[in-house]
């Protein structure tokens, strides 16, 4: 082990941890919440695409738009 054990509050956690149904339950917990940070996180990207909104560039280029006369080889 790499904590220490003499101090209380990490042999509480050990104990607490340690055991199979709690430690179980506490895996299974952190488990669905992961679970559901990613569907949230996905549920989101999904919705930002079905957003409408014209189509927007940090600055124009020639392969981007169609310019007239300008910068065309």
């Amino acid at each position: 082990m790499n904590f220490p054990l003499d101090n209380p509050f990490y042999h509480f956690v050990y104990q607490v941890v340690n055991t199979a149904g709690i430690g179980g339950l506490i895996v299974g917990v952190e488990a669905l919440l992961i679970m559901i940070a990613v569907f949230f996180g996905l549920r989101y990207v999904a919705n930002g695409s079905k957003l409408d909104e014209p189509e927007a560039y940090a600055y124009p280029t020639p392969a981007l738009h169609n310019h007239d006369g300008e910068h065309q080889a």
